[in-house]
């Protein structure tokens, strides 16, 4: 009998945020990332309340893309409020949540 357990677990709210912690290390600057707590990030956290232009946010979300294959368009990128909300869309939308990873 398969379950879905492995999945799940490896789309936890940590695992998440540990990828879009370490997402975020390489797409800010160093002088961008100097003003960030990412250990402090959280599901609550404001998406507006991180540095990131256009351009970062678009390269943001595609590196968790190509992680987790969870598609998010650009009007998708722009309308999350907070952290919580992208994590939720990548739960919900994951190849590993479908068992296809």
């Amino acid at each position: 009998m398969t379950t879905s357990t492995p999945a799940r677990s490896e789309l936890s709210d940590e695992t998440v945020l540990a990828a879009l912690r370490e997402s975020l290390a390489d797409v800010l600057e160093d002088d961008l990332l100097e003003h960030v707590d990412l250990e402090s990030l959280g599901r609550g956290t404001h998406l507006l309340s991180l540095p990131l232009d256009s351009i970062t946010l678009v390269d943001l979300m595609t590196r968790l893309e190509d992680q987790y294959g969870a598609a998010i368009s650009e009007e998708q990128a722009f309308a999350f409020q907070v952290v919580g909300d992208l994590i939720d869309h990548i739960a919900a939308h994951s190849t590993a949540a479908r068992g296809g990873r």
